[in-house]
Parts: structure tokens; sequence; C-alpha cells
């Protein structure tokens, strides 16, 4: 195979192969960057207490809540209570208890979140036979910020989590001996996709893959272009030092006046198309065409062939000049150093009837 065929086969080889790793990338960026999706749901907080400066009946509603990831979706109502130590306001301390009003039946555990797990905090609450646990986020950087919080094995009690102002404007009321009321109800479902750490890695895996594989067809291709056009410049070089030295064996001439080539109808230079005068200096080839020195010396150079019939002078004065060979072999100087006149005149002949066979 041919240099050129071969870069052009890698070269179309291996832009096959990226497409077809990128289109791959692409679908599974495409599936994987939105498999995982989260399902979560408000809830609506009513409070309902009775102002100690007015006394009258206030209530609040607002959707403000939101269930746990492991808590049952239904309503719960009861008394609100805190734990009763202040230092455990997250409900943390296993053997701590609940201001549970006396006679209150149903009742809600409202804790701090923080110290410890949430299913700590709800497994405490839920000792105390609290229905409903609610949890006020604390310390976040962002208002009202509410997360969906995991506490597997808690079972059936219903844990919501509120912001953080509602959470201490409720545990204000208590500390005040405020009796407050809560029910919870189910709000909004919401379904959230979102990227997964999973398809991060795995994207960016392909995509270093995808890199490499393009990295390292760019430096093979231009790896084997760089060493196809050096063989090809090292060839050139080597005909061009052939051609100079072949041009510097054939026979020059100058006109004299009365030569045959200063009359009006021979041929003129097939190469500039100008008749020849006196005093002008020609080449004459092996093929016995001949031709201003100035005209074909630059054309030789080039195309080491005559002009007109395309003769190839290598091959008449015995240079070996084999297509796809980086190498030239020159035959034995000598011969070219004594070749005359007639020695080329009867190269000429032997060219005609052999049909241009190989010396």
């Amino acid at each position: 195979m041919a240099p050129g065929s071969l870069v052009a086969a890698c070269r179309s080889l291996a832009l096959s192969t990226w497409l077809l790793s990128f289109c791959f990338v692409h679908l599974l960026c495409l599936d994987f960057t939105v498999a995982e999706r989260e399902e979560w749901y408000t809830a609506f907080v009513n409070i309902t207490y009775v102002d100690p400066a007015t006394s009258e009946l206030r209530t609040e509603k607002t959707e403000c809540g939101r269930y746990g990831e492991h808590s049952p979706k239904r309503d719960a109502k009861g008394m609100a209570a805190l734990p009763v130590a202040p230092l455990d306001r997250q409900a943390c301390d296993p053997n701590g208890r609940f201001a549970v009003p006396a006679r209150a039946g149903a009742w809600v555990a409202l804790v701090a979140g923080g110290n410890c797990t949430y299913e700590d905090k709800i497994r405490h609450a839920t000792a105390q036979n609290a229905s409903a646990v609610v949890v006020f986020n604390v310390g976040s950087s962002v208002v009202n910020e509410t997360i969906t919080m995991a506490h597997p094995g808690t079972g059936e009690v219903v844990a919501i989590m509120i912001p953080e102002p509602k959470g201490r404007e409720v545990a204000a009321l208590l500390e005040r001996n405020v009796a407050v009321t809560m029910t919870i109800t189910i709000g909004t479902r919401n379904l959230q996709k979102y990227v997964s750490r999973t398809s991060v890695v795995f994207v960016s895996i392909s995509f270093i893959v995808l890199m490499i594989i393009s990295l390292a067809w760019l430096v093979f291709y231009y790896i084997q272009r760089f060493r196809y056009a050096n063989a090809r410049d090292r060839n050139q070089r080597r005909l061009g030092d052939a051609a100079k030295k072949a041009i510097s064996k054939l026979q020059v001439r100058t006109i004299r006046k009365g030569d045959q080539e200063t009359e009006a109808d021979f041929d003129n230079c097939a190469v500039c198309i100008e008749g020849y005068k006196a005093n002008d200096v020609v080449r004459i080839l092996p093929c016995r065409h001949l031709f201003h020195k100035s005209c074909v010396d630059p054309w030789l150079l080039d195309h080491r062939t005559c002009p007109m019939c395309k003769m190839n002078i290598l091959k008449a004065l015995g240079i070996a000049n084999k297509p796809n060979v980086t190498s030239v072999s020159l035959i034995d100087r000598s011969i070219i150093e004594h070749a005359t006149v007639d020695t080329l005149e009867r190269l000429h002949k032997a060219v005609d009837t052999r049909g241009g066979a190989k010396h």
C-alpha cells in the first residue's frame, strides 16, 4: 500500500472511531445524567394558639414543611411539645423527656436540628409516643431552607422539616407556656431530576478516554504525514541531484552563423517558442531534440523529460529512476564521462528500436 493510501486509511479509521465514541458518550450523557430523581412532598403546617396578650385565637397556615424521605405521607395533628431540658432542644439524649401538656392526647414533638442524626431524634420522640416529629432547620445559610431528611428505620411516624424562623417562633410560644396545636397536611408533590455522582464520574472518564483517542490519532497522523513528506522530499532531492548530474553530461553547442538551426524553416525552441540565432547556446538531448540551454535546463531539473517527446533523460543515460523508491542509484560515472555524441546517437537508436526499454 502506498504511504498516501496508508495515511488516508488510518485517518478515516481514526475519524470514524472518534465519531462513534463521541455519539456513544453523548447518548450515555443523555441517559445517565438524569437517571437519578428525587420525589418529595411539601407539607402544610397549621398552628393554632391563644394569643396571651389579646386572648384571641390565632391560626396560621403555611406550606413551609417538607416530608422526610422515609416518612409516611399522611396527615398528623397534636399538641406541640419541646424537650424539657433547655440544653437538649435537639432531642439527642435518649433519656430526655418532652414537656407534653397533661391530657394532651396526641402530641407533636418539636426539635431543633443538629448534634445527632435525624433517626436518633425521631426514635427518641416516638419512644415517648409522639404522633409526629417536626424538626426545624438550624444553621442554614439560606433563609427558610428545608431538606428531605433521610431517616431509615424510624417506623410509621410522620416526620417533617420546617424552616428555622418558623420553628423558633413556635418554640418561643411553647417556652412561654402557650398551648400550640399543630396540624400537618400533605402539600405538593415534587419530582426533581439531578446529576448523580456516578454519572459525572462515568461521563468524565468517557470524555478523557475520547480525548486520549483523539490525541493519539493526531499524533499518529502527523507522524505519518511527516515521515511521508520527508521521504518524498528526500526522493525529490535525490532525483534533482541525479538530474543535475545528467544535465551536466548532455551535449552543449553554440549556434554559428550559417547553421541549419538559423534557417527560417527550422523548428523553434519548444520552450520559449522563439527561433535560434547565431551565438545562441543550445542543449542537445539524447533524443536529438535541442533547445535553448537557458530554457530547457530548468525544465529538466523539474521534469527530467524532453519537453517534446517526453523521453526520460535519466533512463536514456542509464540512471535508474524506479518509482516509489526513495534512493536513486546512479550508473558508473565513467560510462557517462566517456560518452560522446556518437554514443548518444547510438543510444537514441537503441531506444527507438527497443521501444524505450531500460538500459
